[in-house]
């Protein structure tokens, strides 16, 4: 809970000016609201004293006065502090967003990869919203309500100390109880935001693969998980709630105890004529132990809304805190890039345990096309994903146009290297905005073009509104489809170096061919990496790296490699076996 309040703290800080604002509000507002049993005392004992003389209106004018304008200084003062801090909760809760964004973006993609996308969600959403909320109604009340209390138990003190002895006494019952309940019900706070996570976690993979589900008949089986995790939220979240509930009924009883102890104690110091006890004095002093109470559940509220405000910090910091990307140390630039690629001696692994690629050392010379292949866990992806620094290698250099690509930003990285990845994305938008992504001024003629060379003119035509129809996850586009949307978004790019990881792996073999051509148009001139499985759709490529356990064991064009007899010779020719038997 300490690191949660901390990073609270030093989230709050930029606002600190409207945070004083609010907080000199919040006490003017309370501190109006505490003087007025003053004035009311002055009544009721000008009205007991002259209770069978003469009394004029007149004589007690200036208490009346005084308590309309304390009465009106306390409106206003609760009126703009609640819209101070409406505009400051909205602010906070926006700028954490916009902060949580930003930093995913900065985040490697280690981290991401050990993350669920719905845990992720949930903080950025759920854990924001109960943060913002929990802060929103104790932000400046906390200084209001201790200086509330201050003042009150001195006007408390130099009215009657034994009555005040009384209602501290019974506050502090009240205290206890509180004190108990606070230490068993935080560490459900925290519990109940990490299922809450891991419920949104389990319903994001669920939704976006409810097509598997249902093929492979698992629904029982999901919604049985599901039904686990929402029990122990239900759980969680029942036992935080039924906990932080009993606060607010602890300190009515506390304050009901109150009532009656200044009651009773006031009723014996009248009986007893100690102390110059007046009924006057009794009525304040009634009216202050609710003005008392009121700061004392004021500060059991704040401490209270610290215990979810604190677990969502703790889970809202982890993003936060989490370590970036390496600093780029940006020394070269790419003005200008022919495509020469070369690895040497590159070393690397996702944890000091487990290293993918041991010692590689290749060149590609600019503008030709080099096929990655090899079976499963080869480390194929991994090294197109060290050449756009996604990860950095451990050791080794890889260099473009003889410039280690650790000298150049990622930005810059990216903009001279067009991708085509095996799991396509499309985002709810126009087809020309999935196209374009990433680029400006494309002119329809352009866009046309690509289009037809990607084998979209027919599918796009058909459309009711062309290029300007929007698509997103419910729209019926195949899986095909995307995948030539993101071909067509990388012919768009025009980079002077392609990877194309399984860019055809969602095509059907009619539509391969046509694709074909188009990629074989799109990497002319061009330095493209193109990983494959399908060894008959890279036969053309000039060179062919070989990949097993981390390491390139064979280079070489189709031909080169097929005499060789080796690895590749091996993959070749058990997919033409299956074919031929599937035949």
């Amino acid at each position: 809970m300490k690191n949660g309040i901390r990073f609270l703290i030093k989230k709050i800080k930029p606002y600190k000016l409207r945070v004083t604002v609010i907080t000199v509000l919040s006490v003017i507002s309370s501190l109006s609201l505490i003087l007025l049993p003053g004035q009311i005392q002055a009544v009721v004992n000008y009205i007991e004293e002259n209770l069978y003389r003469d009394m004029s209106i007149s004589d007690v004018r200036g208490p009346i006065v005084l308590f309309f304008v304390f009465l009106v200084i306390y409106s206003f003062g609760n009126f703009f502090q609640g819209k101070k801090m409406s505009d400051l909760s909205a602010d906070f809760s926006a700028g954490l967003r916009k902060e949580i964004d930003s930093k995913i973006n900065r985040l490697p993609l280690s981290y991401l990869d050990r993350q669920s996308e719905g845990d992720i969600q949930s903080r950025m959403i759920n854990d924001v919203d109960t943060l913002t909320t929990s802060i929103s109604g104790t932000i400046g009340s906390a200084v209001a309500n201790l200086a509330s209390l201050i003042l009150c138990l001195v006007l408390m003190l130099t009215t009657n100390v034994f009555m005040t002895i009384s209602l501290i006494l019974a506050t502090a019952i009240g205290l206890f109880l509180f004190s108990y309940t606070f230490k068993i019900s935080q560490p459900q706070f925290v519990k109940q935001q990490k299922m809450l996570g891991k419920a949104n976690g389990q319903i994001n993979e669920v939704f976006s693969g409810h097509l598997v589900v249902k093929a492979f008949n698992c629904e029982e089986d999901v919604i049985r998980e599901f039904e686990e995790k929402n029990r122990e939220l239900y759980t969680s979240s029942l036992l935080s709630r039924f906990l932080s509930g009993l606060m607010q009924p602890v300190m009515t009883f506390s304050g009901n105890l109150g009532y009656i102890a200044v009651c009773v104690t006031g009723a014996a110091l009248l009986v007893s004529d100690h102390g110059g006890v007046s009924v006057g004095k009794i009525v304040a002093f009634i009216l202050y132990a609710n003005l008392f109470s009121s700061p004392v559940s004021g500060l059991i509220q704040f401490v209270s809304s610290l215990q979810p405000a604190a677990a969502c910090a703790d889970r809202i910091s982890e993003i936060l805190e989490a370590e970036e990307m390496t600093e780029e140390t940006v020394k070269e630039s790419l003005k200008s890039v022919s495509g020469n690629v070369r690895f040497e001696h590159v070393r690397f692994g996702y944890s000091p345990d487990q290293t993918i690629i041991h010692d590689l050392s290749a060149t590609v010379t600019a503008g030709q096309k080099v096929a990655i292949v090899g079976p499963t866990g080869a480390g194929k992806s991994t090294l197109v994903n060290l050449l756009m620094r996604f990860y950095d290698t451990d050791s080794g250099q890889i260099y473009i146009d003889d410039i280690p690509v650790k000298s150049i930003s990622r930005e810059e990285l990216h903009k001279h290297i067009g991708m085509v990845l095996q799991d396509v994305w499309t985002f709810k938008g126009s087809i020309r905005e999935n196209v374009v992504y990433g680029k400006e001024d494309v002119s329809d003629e352009e866009l046309k073009r690509v289009l037809k060379d990607a084998g979209l003119e027919f599918f796009v035509n058909s459309l009711p509104d062309g290029a300007d129809s929007v698509i997103s996850e419910q729209s019926e586009v195949s899986a095909g489809q995307k995948q030539l949307l993101t071909i067509a978004r990388a012919m768009v790019k025009n980079a002077p170096i392609l990877i194309l990881d399984e860019a055809t792996s969602n095509i059907d073999t009619r539509t391969e061919l046509l694709i074909q051509s188009a990629i074989d148009k799109l990497t002319a001139g061009r330095t493209s990496f193109v990983i494959a499985h399908r060894l008959s759709t890279i036969r053309n490529a000039d060179q062919i790296f070989v990949m097993k356990d981390g390491d390139v064991i064979e280079i070489g064009t189709h031909e080169e490699l097929l005499e060789k007899g080796g690895l590749y010779s091996e993959l070749y020719y058990s997919q033409f076996d299956d074919n031929k038997e599937a035949g």
